[in-house]
């Protein structure tokens, strides 16, 4: 952390920052017990099998990875750190949890629903509860973690859909194993290679990560000091809690039953997702032109590196304009600019709060720069 943003900051006599941090290495270490036993006997009765889960799992984390970042977080991408934080409470955290919670509310509503009904509705009764819940728990640690991890409901966004991608990942995984199992052994790679086919390709596109990513959202405008009523952050993050628990029970409910419907429903989740990244992604431009309008009027910004910094490829053409050491210290300066304008963005920080940015950026600017 920027000697900047630490001045910025109030002390706090509980570090909860770390309380937060430590509480996901646990259940994440938990998670990692608890699949451990479900998926590594299956690893070593069929390594081949085991071998293809692995390059599919790989293949899509790498995938998945550039996408949420490079397309999901307007301006630039998140920090490296919330980035993995974020996927392993997503795949070793809430998919351990997961299995144990899933395993008791099920045998819950087989009794209350009866073993004819709960064979249909248990799965779409039960993960919205418990997936939903656990998945969305790493946004709220990840915002107690750090500040500047989630500050915004573009933040919310895509630390949620990471969050989900990695549940979705190491669920694709098990799945994997478990249809060979299912099968009784029986041609284990293309029981596997027909599993993961179908989960990624068929019904990926609107799977965990989606689901995530619309909570997240909910949970990013809750912190966010953004101008509104508490009431009004607590209705919306409510809100878009319940959207992704609907979106998770149409996903597993046998409504729209048969090959159109398993199409039909992660296109209606994908929609869904869609429509709430729009809205979350125009409110964060609006409010970025409008703190770089600020910032030039008082001098943080001139004219071309307002117009520069909300574009990954016009940084590094403004960049360009310099050489050597002027370069090296541009880019410096374009940092720290970033940094003021994200922090600024969620309207947290009080007025004058911003001065000592500014002055790091006065301070590194090259004096030959323009």
């Amino acid at each position: 952390m920027s000697a900047v943003h630490a001045a910025a900051l109030p002390r706090r006599a509980v570090d909860f920052r770390s309380v937060a941090f430590w509480c996901m290495i646990a259940v994440s270490a938990f998670g990692v017990w608890t699949l451990k036993r479900n998926m590594v006997p299956a690893m070593l009765a069929f390594p081949a099998s085991a071998a293809l889960n692995v390059a599919v799992m790989l293949a899509c984390l790498a995938v998945g990875v550039w996408l949420a970042r490079r397309v999901m977080r307007p301006v630039q991408a998140p920090p490296w750190s919330g980035t993995w934080l974020a996927l392993m409470w997503g795949g070793l955290a809430a998919c351990g949890l997961a299995v144990v919670m899933n395993t008791r509310l099920l045998s819950v509503w087989s009794q209350v629903l009866g073993l004819e009904a709960s064979a249909s509705w248990a799965a779409a009764l039960t993960a919205p509860l418990n997936e939903e819940a656990v998945k969305v728990a790493g946004v709220v640690l990840l915002a107690a973690v750090s500040t500047r991890l989630v500050r915004s409901a573009a933040d919310g966004l895509v630390y949620g859909a990471l969050v989900g991608f990695g549940f979705q990942i190491v669920e694709n995984f098990t799945y994997g194993l478990n249809g060979i199992v299912l099968g009784g052994g029986v041609e284990p790679f293309a029981v596997s290679f027909q599993t993961l086919w179908i989960r990624i390709v068929l019904t990926g596109i609107g799977s965990h990560w989606a689901m995530s990513a619309v909570a997240g959202a909910g949970i990013g405008y809750l912190v966010s000091a953004s101008g509104r009523s508490a009431a009004r952050r607590v209705w919306v993050a409510v809100g878009c809690m319940l959207l992704a628990m609907g979106m998770h029970f149409l996903f597993d409910s046998p409504i729209l039953g048969g090959i159109a419907g398993t199409l039909a429903k992660p296109l209606i989740n994908f929609a869904v997702v869609m429509a709430v990244y729009v809205v979350v992604r125009r409110r964060f431009r609006a409010r970025w032109a409008e703190v770089s309008a600020e910032e030039t009027a008082v001098g943080a910004l001139t004219e071309d590196e307002a117009r520069s910094l909300s574009r990954r490829g016009s940084r590094r053409r403004h960049l360009r304009a310099f050489k050597g050491p002027d370069r090296t210290a541009q880019a410096h300066v374009q940092a720290l600019q970033l940094a003021l304008l994200e922090e600024r963005i969620p309207r947290r920080l009080p007025a004058g709060a911003a001065r000592p940015w500014r002055e790091a950026v006065a301070a590194a600017r090259p004096v030959s720069g323009t």
